[in-house]
């Protein structure tokens, strides 16, 4: 059962054309006492036209004489619902003003259209392929590569009920209905469903500890529309949509289910996709700008830390160094053995206290920035620091002609302390150290 042969006079005639496409009338081929000169374009076999009636359809087709051999011309023609989608698809491109001829072949044979649409400008080809048998995806995907290398667009059409390759190609799925209704497209088509916050500037459905972006505070919205299967329309006003560019297959962009898959959409559908997309983009450039800021401060905040901790480090190591040198100078001024406390203390401003009888009577080292708040208490006490320097930030934070005494000592080089702290000499590490200093290490 096929649609095209060959006259000897008249060259390709299209059965399914009232002028047989060629300008001449199917009673002068049909039953005629001489038969016709008919060939198969394939095999050239001889070919005789038959008339049938199918419910509502008025069948013309032309059948291989008996004896013919096997052939790609009869293999694609096989099956009644095969033949009658190509009739629908010709019937439909030709209504919407397109011409339509069946079983175009490429010059070099790479591929054959079931049905191949042409534009009235012949700026468009677009092959409608009904693709009734099992097919397996790759090489469904050949062939639409092979049609998109030859400037050729596709659809392919078929009543399968699971057919695998839907998803990779631009296709759609049709139903005919039992009851002898018009054909119907079930699957295939889509439709975008936007959906935006009330405000767009704030995301309300974006939790930032699960989103994965790693910015603490809102985002703006980027949109939660989701791509929708369009519902069940006629395959007319689908193939019509196709001649009139008013719907293209399109690789959808969004959603995790339907991401990457084959639809067939309309231009508002595209620019709605486009808009969630553009939202999407704009987002993910301030996420990109927001982190690059945290990781700034992350990073200052880091080499602050890095440097208080070196900062303690050096001021342990002063006080350390000036134990043996402030003991031997306050021994000397008042004849009796001092004791210096183990740790600097927030009540002498970080300072290591030094007892006399029980009594404060000097601070080693103690941090200049803490001094202010505790000028009062520390005037009466002498201040020891281990370099002019240091006693330069000490009196400009002292009370007026405190007195601050300079024991100038060797001082080993101090790092800031490798992350995680290594420990000192006493088993602590630097945190620790800070965390006793501060009575941390009591609460």
């Amino acid at each position: 059962m096929v649609f095209v042969g060959v006259h000897g006079e008249w060259g390709r005639i299209d059965v399914t054309q009232a002028d047989l496409g060629c300008g001449q009338e199917r009673e002068s081929i049909y039953k005629t006492k001489r038969p016709a000169p008919l060939t198969c374009y394939e095999c050239d076999w001889r070919l005789h036209l038959v008339h049938k009636t199918h419910g509502a359809y008025d069948l013309w087709f032309l059948r291989h004489a008996n004896n013919a051999p096997s052939c790609e011309a009869r293999a694609v023609g096989e099956g009644m619902a095969h033949h009658l989608l190509k009739l629908d698809l010709a019937h439909h491109a030709r209504a919407a003003g397109w011409s339509a001829e069946y079983e175009v072949a490429a010059p070099d044979g790479s591929w054959r259209a079931d049905v191949m649409a042409t534009s009235p400008d012949g700026s468009r080809r677009v092959a409608l392929e009904a693709q009734m048998a099992s097919i397996s995806i790759t090489d469904i995907e050949a062939r639409t590569d092979r049609y998109r290398e030859a400037g050729v667009e596709v659809c392919w059409f078929t009543d399968r009920k699971t057919a695998p390759w839907l998803d990779n190609v631009p296709s759609v799925q049709i139903a005919r209905p039992d009851d002898g209704g018009p054909v119907q497209v079930t699957a295939g088509a889509a439709r975008f469903e936007p959906k935006w916050c009330e405000d767009r500037t704030v995301c309300d459905w974006c939790d930032c500890e699960d989103c994965g972006t790693g910015v603490d505070g809102p985002l703006p919205c980027e949109g939660h529309g989701r791509w929708e299967l369009a519902a069940p329309f006629l395959l007319e006003r689908f193939v019509a949509a196709i001649c009139m560019n008013a719907t293209r297959s399109h690789r959808l962009r969004v959603g995790w289910d339907t991401k990457g898959k084959w639809r067939w959409i309309t231009r508002r559908y595209f620019d709605l996709e486009e808009e969630q997309l553009q939202a999407h983009s704009r987002k993910y450039q301030i996420v990109e700008r927001l982190l690059a800021v945290q990781q700034r401060q992350q990073k200052a905040r880091q080499a602050a830390e890095q440097e208080h901790l070196a900062a303690i480090e050096a001021l342990l190591q002063r006080q350390k160094a000036l134990v043996k040198p402030v003991v031997e100078f306050v021994y000397h001024e008042v004849s009796t053995s001092p004791s210096v406390a183990r740790d600097g203390s927030p009540e002498f401003a970080m300072g290591a206290p030094v007892y006399v009888r029980g009594k404060p009577y000097a601070v080693i080292c103690p941090v200049a920035s803490r001094i202010p708040a505790l000028r009062r208490r520390l005037a009466p006490l002498v201040l020891f620091a281990a370099s002019e320097r240091e006693r330069g930030r000490i009196a400009a934070q002292a009370a007026p002609g405190q007195r601050i005494e300079v024991l100038t000592v060797e001082l080993a080089p101090t790092s800031p302390p490798a992350v995680p702290p290594q420990q000192d000499q006493g088993g602590l590490t630097v945190r620790q150290t800070v965390n006793r200093m501060l009575g941390l290490d009591r609460m």
